[in-house]
């Protein structure tokens, strides 16, 4: 039976055909959402009161890209993290020594409150555990965790206590302890397990309330975890594989979400951005840099 929670439906608010959009982010200076089409190498820039956008090619795939406090953005390219400007073509890696495998590529990330980035790759024949969790300060790169098979999406609670993080194969989100003086991963808490169900938990964003919205792909909804992994609201979007998800808008109450067009072919709106106001308050995204 499936569980009695509050649920909201999504609405298109950029209509378009990505095989694979990723990674949104909204900018509340100039009121935009940032996103990519990983697959197509496209980074956009859209608003959603006249629901027009602008798009950019990108010189490899990104999952994403996270403000800078210099005003830059850090590009999450397959290959490794890179700062470099929307309207810009020249993009410096963002740790010299962040030299990973060539049998591996970097998804996610995030910034925790000290302007860290944490991000994490994963083995794109879904073959074996070979990717790692990496936390990059002040352009050095440290290992924080091995043995990821696909990772995706990384945020931090409100209290800077807990590191989410999603594995989405097998399929699973956790609760990772965290030291943000030290940079450190404690314990883990697995809070929601996927594996066996035929969903696929990928992007996430946290609220203020320190609840985790996650995107499940193949379930056409986006999730509202607590801290206990109690599922508590739902959105419910009219796409089939939900991607990613951030909190953006006025009010920071609008949930913004990418999803794929590959393996939902025959919906019309599969590939688009959607939109939901929801009864949460998202929390702000840390930027890049030292504070």
């Amino acid at each position: 039976m499936a569980e009695a929670v509050l649920s909201v439906d999504a609405e298109v608010a950029f209509k378009m055909r990505m095989d694979l959009g990723e990674g949104p982010l909204w900018d509340a200076s100039v009121q935009a959402l940032y996103w990519t089409d990983l697959v197509n190498r496209k980074l956009y820039k859209g608003d959603p009161i006249s629901g027009r956008s602008v798009e950019r090619d990108l010189p490899y795939r990104a999952s994403r890209v996270t403000p800078c406090r210099n005003g830059q953005m850090l590009f999450s390219f397959t290959r490794g993290p890179a700062i470099g400007s929307y309207d810009g073509d020249v993009f410096a890696p963002l740790a010299t020594d962040f030299e990973i495998p060539k049998e591996v590529r970097v998804n996610d990330g995030a910034c925790d409150a000290s302007g860290r980035f944490w991000t994490a790759t994963y083995d794109p024949t879904l073959s074996a555990a070979i990717g790692c969790i990496y936390c990059v300060e002040n352009g050095r790169v440290s290992t924080k965790a091995t043995d990821i098979t696909l990772a995706n999406g990384i945020r931090f609670s409100p209290d800077n206590k807990t590191m989410y993080f999603v594995e989405s194969l097998p399929g699973r989100l956790w609760a990772y302890e965290f030291d943000l003086a030290e940079a450190r991963l404690g314990g883990r808490t697995l809070l929601v397990d996927y594996e066996g169900t035929g969903v696929k938990p990928d992007g996430c964003t946290i609220d203020t309330d320190g609840c985790v919205w996650v995107a499940e792909v193949n379930r056409s909804r986006i999730a509202r975890y607590t801290p206990a992994g109690k599922l508590d609201q739902a959105v419910r979007v009219p796409a089939l594989k939900p991607t990613s998800v951030c909190f953006g808008g006025v009010a920071n109450d609008v949930l913004f979400i990418t999803t794929r067009c590959t393996g939902d072919e025959d919906n019309p709106l599969a590939g688009s951005v959607f939109a939901a106001r929801v009864p949460a308050t998202g929390l702000t995204e840390h930027p890049y840099g030292n504070a």
